[in-house]
């Protein structure tokens, strides 16, 4: 009941206030999101933003670490796992299950979807804006995904990765 409370909060009222990086007023509407967002997924810790129109369905299996934040209108799975000083632009777009096409007999619309998987964006992770993220992927940590790649398989940490569909472009390490 108290989700639901919290969820009907967020959707009708806070996700619609001021951008959070409006001087005086953004920090009153990111701190009313976010205390939103705490009463509404599993795990939040002490998070630093989240901005206007960020739309995460139920948020009931959502896990977000410290000095983290969602960018303005992204929109993320219900089951993610988001690390501690991750920083999300704008736009993020997380794809959390795809339409089964193996059956050419069958219309694609009609086929079931697969299952859900978790995607998992890891420890001191940047990622810019209008990124998507496909079904079960795992950002590494340390890693940067830049602007407008499509990420659809996995890179070690510390990679910086970009493209469409992203690719490694090279190590933070070397």
């Amino acid at each position: 009941m108290k989700r639901k409370f919290f969820l009907i909060l967020y959707y009708g009222f806070a996700t619609h206030l001021p951008d959070s990086y409006l001087p005086v007023i953004g920090k009153i509407c990111n701190r009313i999101r976010i205390f939103c967002c705490r009463h509404i997924f599993h795990k939040c810790a002490d998070i630093d933003t989240i901005n206007r129109n960020v739309y995460f369905g139920n948020g009931a299996r959502i896990e977000i670490g410290e000095h983290s934040g969602l960018g303005a209108n992204s929109h993320i799975t219900n089951n993610i796992k988001i690390g501690r000083d991750v920083m999300i632009a704008p736009e993020l777009h997380v794809v959390f299950r795809n339409h089964n096409i193996s059956d050419i007999n069958v219309p694609m619309r009609v086929q079931p979807e697969l299952p859900e998987t978790t995607v998992t964006i890891e420890d001191d992770v940047w990622i810019g804006q209008r990124v998507i993220i496909l079904p079960g992927r795992t950002i590494a940590k340390g890693s940067v995904v830049g602007a407008g790649s499509v990420v659809t398989k996995d890179f070690p940490p510390y990679s910086i990765i970009g493209g469409n569909p992203a690719r490694l472009i090279r190590s933070r390490l070397s």
